[in-house]
């Protein structure tokens, strides 16, 4: 019974055909897509357009290089490591350095490699797992061999290494971050640098006065201004109602103006929302003019109520002046427990951020470009609420995670389908064979981690209603990348048990033997991924395909004449990478390099090309393409990582050790420990001495800047308007009031009443 179970085990061979297949086809696509980029981007230098491949020349053209350089890789390259962080920010470098840490740790694995796969491939282990694809791998090496001693030498340096490459990049990082608190970045305003966020206020400090007032007494003389946010959600909503208003009048205007001849556009108005039942046709233009103009007065009307109560609330105004002009009956201001602060010192936001607190929350000030005001007035207990059900939501969604995963390793292991189905065998070398045992599951992956990411983003923005876009994108990196780990996982252990269901019930010990001949046959499907998504996106991700589709159907449906001015400014807006969604992907690919390095060492070949070919491509865009909004300093694209970055390392130690348990072979899994526990030592230091000092600057620091740069001046009886974390709907001056003309040249010109 056993060896009949035995030599089940061992029916599954791991072909070439899958990879090969991938690899061709991967390096076909993306080598079409090089040459559309190529062929495209010269069509664009030729025209003097820059809204697809050259964004960043319409708003960072004094951080970017000279456009449409003739060598796109050279250029790319010449790019020193100064320049470079000046050009693209500390978030956006930071990131670059994880790709070239990637490219150099994968390095020094092919480096290993040529010594670990002469001695697997010449082990004494035989049977259906250990020839094809796994000739190459560790197991072909029997168990209890002398020969996993060498796996254990080149573990230990890899891990060194390891280790090596991520104290160098806090060496890197902590000399830059100290400069970005110091001074913040080039297209920040510098007084965001100066503010702190303050939450659960109590309600004896729910004004901008009692706020100022309260800091006051241990920073006299600091506080430059403070203001509470206000629940104005009815406001916002008048507001984005006269905003679609607008946009429809735009539209209707851009029309007439394409098509002078056809009758002006209509829009069914009144009645019920139900089409063809009861509702009117109106003239576009004419009806939504009428719209802005009673959505303004009904908008002026509440923001004065607002902000008249505001003024009483703050002390400014006499209650006999309130009753006198009969506004203001208290209705209409509703104070949160959320606001901020900007001190006139760095030294002094220091001291509240260290000082002790009772009864508030304080936390580091954001850039005002990227605080989500619809969520400025959220409470904090609401929003812990709201975390810890999406938590419990998302922690059981991990659980049936393994539902679409089990279905994608199916399809990867087309062989025990077609065998539990009775159906005619394909044969392991045919490209058919190839293309759905290898690419289709990547794909599906691929495209149900998408989904995924664009569920937990709006959990975060939408139900939690976290208060800014990078605290968003924080918790959509967090939970991306748990998904992440748990993809490995279920697709390692997950296709062991499903292939090996009858043999594991008759016999519940051979599963671990069934995960030591799974774990490097499973490395394919790994394999095919990274070159999916390195070598197949190389060229998409240059090509800017997908920015180009939907210019070209805009263009065929909606030619330049019909686009309003708004929707031409837009186009020359440059595109943001969402770190929340890329780095994981990375994250990943760096976990299956660490955990396969002893087991597969072909592995490191793949993630080379991913990491070395990613870090070219992505430079070049990031110098020519992507410009982020805001700043964070490297805490998104490094200081977070970084934990999960260990996380990957501590798995891959843990795998090697229980890998050499199951080869039986105690030496070098006992010794598998000592680079465990000097991993923790150097996790511990690194939190200890760099991660907690370098989260803020030293009070030290902060005033040796604060005698480089001066302070800043206290804004006395400053109105909403004249305050950087004003609530945009309480500035009139921020809000659109009509629609903006067809073109702004003809508005210079004196040809459109504005």
């Amino acid at each position: 019974m056993a060896d009949a179970q035995q030599d089940k085990a061992d029916e599954t061979v791991i072909t070439w055909s899958g990879i090969a297949t991938t690899l061709v086809a991967s390096v076909v696509v993306t080598t079409a897509f090089s040459l559309f980029f190529l062929i495209q981007r010269n069509h664009e230098k030729k025209k003097n357009r820059f809204s697809l491949y050259e964004p960043r020349q319409f708003t960072r053209q004094h951080r970017s290089p000279a456009p449409f350089a003739k060598n796109w890789i050279a250029d790319a390259w010449a790019v020193d490591q100064d320049e470079l962080r000046k050009s693209v920010g500390l978030d956006t470098y930071m990131y670059l350095r994880f790709l070239v840490v990637g490219a150099r740790i994968a390095a020094m694995g092919i480096f290993f490699s040529i010594f670990l796969i002469p001695i697997y491939a010449t082990g004494e282990n035989r049977g259906k797992s250990t020839i094809e694809f796994n000739r190459l791998t560790l197991a072909r090496v029997e168990q209890g061999s002398n020969r996993l001693w060498a796996s254990l030498v080149f573990w230990c340096l890899f891990v060194a290494i390891i280790l090596r490459e991520l104290w160098n990049e806090w060496k890197v990082f902590t000399e830059h971050r100290q400069e970005f608190l110091a001074h913040g970045d080039t297209d920040v305003n510098r007084e965001s640098r100066y503010a702190i966020r303050v939450e659960s206020l109590p309600e004896t400090n729910k004004t901008d006065r009692t706020l100022a007032a309260r800091f006051e007494e241990s920073l006299p003389g600091k506080v430059r201004e403070a203001n509470v946010f206000l629940d104005v959600d009815a406001l916002e909503k008048k507001i984005a109602e006269r905003q679609d208003a607008i946009v429809q009048v735009e539209k209707a205007v851009a029309y007439t103006k394409a098509y002078p001849s056809k009758t002006p556009p209509k829009s069914k108005v009144g009645g019920s929302k139900v089409p063809c039942l009861g509702r009117n046709k109106v003239d576009t233009i004419e009806h939504y003019s009428n719209e802005i103009t009673r959505l303004n007065t009904e908008i002026d009307t509440m923001r004065y109520c607002i902000l008249f109560e505001k003024k009483r609330a703050d002390g400014i105004l006499e209650v006999e002046q309130a009753v006198a002009d009969d506004v203001g009956d208290g209705s209409h201001y509703v104070p949160s427990s959320s606001g901020t602060i900007i001190f006139t010192t760095l030294h002094a936001k220091q001291s509240a951020l260290e000082g002790s607190h009772e009864d508030i929350k304080v936390l580091p000030g954001e850039d005002p470009n990227s605080i989500l005001w619809e969520n400025a007035a959220v409470p904090l207990k609401k929003q812990r609420s709201a975390r810890l059900v999406a938590a419990c939501l998302w922690t059981t969604g991990i659980l049936f995670w393994a539902i679409p995963v089990a279905f994608v390793v199916a399809i990867a292991n087309l062989d025990s389908i077609l065998q539990s189905l009775s159906l005619p065998q394909i044969g392991t070398d045919t490209v058919l064979y190839g293309l759905i045992s290898g690419l289709l599951p990547v794909l599906f992956i691929l495209i149900l981690m998408k989904v995924l990411y664009k569920a937990i983003v709006a959990t975060g923005s939408k139900f939690i209603r976290y208060k800014s876009a990078p605290d968003v994108d924080a918790y959509a990196f967090f939970w991306h990348m748990l998904f992440q780990f748990a993809n490995l996982w279920l697709i390692l252990f997950g296709g062991s048990f499903f292939n090996q269901l009858d043999v594991i019930i008759e016999d519940p010990a051979s599963f671990v033997d069934t995960i030591a001949k799974a774990m490097p046959g499973a490395s394919v499907f790994f394999v095919n991924m990274i070159i999916v998504k390195g070598l197949g996106k190389f060229g998409f991700e240059l090509s800017m395909l997908k920015e180009y589709g939907i210019a070209l159907v805009m263009k065929a449906f909606k030619p330049e004449a019909k686009k309003t001015q708004r929707m031409l400014d837009d186009e020359k807006t440059p595109p943001e990478i969402e770190w929340g969604k890329l780095i994981p992907q990375h994250v990943f690919v760096f976990l299956v390099m660490i955990v396969y390095q002893p087991i597969v060492p072909l592995m490191e070949v793949f993630a080379f090309v991913y990491f070395g070919g990613g870090y070219i491509v992505w430079k070049h865009q990031c110098l020519h393409v992507y410009a982020q909004s805001t700043d964070g300093g490297g805490l998104a694209t490094w200081q977070s990582v970084f934990g999960f970055l260990m996380a990957c390392l501590y798995m891959g130690e843990a795998v090697f050790i229980a890998y050499m348990g199951i080869k039986k072979a105690p030496g070098p899994a006992g010794c598998g420990f000592i680079p465990l526990i000097v991993t923790v030592l150097f996790h511990i230091y690194i939190y200890r001495k760099i991660i907690v000092p370098n989260k803020q600057l030293s009070l030290e620091a902060a005033a040796n800047v604060d005698r480089e740069v001066g302070e800043l001046q206290r804004l006395e009886g400053a109105s909403v308007e004249d305050k950087l974390y004003g609530q945009p709907a309480l500035k009139a001056s921020e809000n659109e009031r009509g629609p903006m003309p067809y073109r702004r040249e003809a508005q210079r010109e004196g040809l459109v009443e504005v």
